[in-house]
């Protein structure tokens, strides 16, 4: 029978941490991007910018927790 440290709320609560994190790297530098682009009149150029790049992040961000999933703290976490 396995142990469990923590409550499925407090699980739920991580995850949807997790989730919001990834959310706001995607959403945040397009964000950004179409305000200077209407501040400097320099318009698709930043907000493509910033999507291109919060799209990598989240990316990367997804790739890392697919390989090392939160929660686990090696490759031996057996107590």
């Amino acid at each position: 029978m396995t142990k469990r440290s923590r409550s499925s709320i407090a699980e739920a609560y991580h995850w949807l941490s997790i989730v919001t994190t990834i959310t706001l790297e995607m959403v945040l530098p397009a964000y950004l991007g179409s305000v200077l682009d209407e501040r400097w009149a320099t318009k698709p150029i930043l907000v493509t910018l910033g999507a291109a790049l919060g799209m990598f992040v989240s990316i990367t961000h997804l790739i890392q927790i697919t390989k090392n999933p939160p929660g686990k703290s090696g490759p031996s976490n057996s107590n």
